[in-house]
């Protein structure tokens, strides 16, 4: 497989297949991104392929200071941004099933058992995290979203997010706090039902 460097620089040279390629390897991640962020699948598809357009009209100025998939995805959460912003209200829920292939939450995590039960409580966990998400502001979405689904850094987040680390970081605590603030009375409505 060709590196991604080699690749860029095909691109830059004028060889339209090379973007392709780079195309193909990225898209099912930038579009889980976009979902996380945008909330609508069909918005998510129009800014992941926005991003691709972006990339591809910016890409003889990539110099390779970072590399190809950091530089890409800063593009597409600086897009999906621009659409969630630009959203008139906030989405109702989205899905995270595409992240659970891609990323630290698998499904081997939510069960150790392949029951009906097992099964019915993977959904309903990822209803309640669908719910709590898309209860937190773009910005604030985005930042737990990198961080502690996809597990980066906080200074690789700054620079995907175009902020501070130090924003990075208010953002992460305030976002921490009013998921906490969401799932308490979750919390409490199952404890009181596992109560006698």
């Amino acid at each position: 497989m060709r590196e991604d460097s080699e690749l860029v620089i095909a691109c830059q040279q004028g060889d339209p297949v090379a973007f392709r390629l780079l195309v193909e390897r990225y898209e099912d991640r930038i579009y889980n991104l976009a979902c996380s962020i945008v909330g609508d699948r069909e918005a998510a598809q129009d800014a992941a392929q926005e991003a691709f357009i972006k990339a591809y009209r910016a890409l003889p100025r990539f110099r390779g200071e970072s590399g190809f998939f950091t530089w890409l995805y800063r593009i597409a959460v600086n897009v999906c941004l621009n659409h969630a912003r630009r959203q008139s209200r906030r989405p109702e829920a989205f899905s995270l099933d595409e992240l659970v292939d891609e990323h630290r939450l698998s499904a081997d995590k939510f069960s150790d058992s392949e029951t009906p039960q097992s099964d019915f409580e993977r959904v309903e966990l990822r209803q309640t995290i669908d719910t709590v998400l898309a209860g937190l502001s773009p910005d604030h979405r985005t930042a737990v979203v990198l961080k502690d689904v996809e597990g980066y850094s906080q200074e690789e987040i700054a620079e995907m997010m175009d902020c501070s680390v130090g924003t990075v970081k208010s953002r992460l605590s305030r976002a921490r706090a009013r998921l906490q603030e969401l799932l308490r009375p979750m919390y409490e409505e199952w404890i009181e039902g596992k109560t006698p």
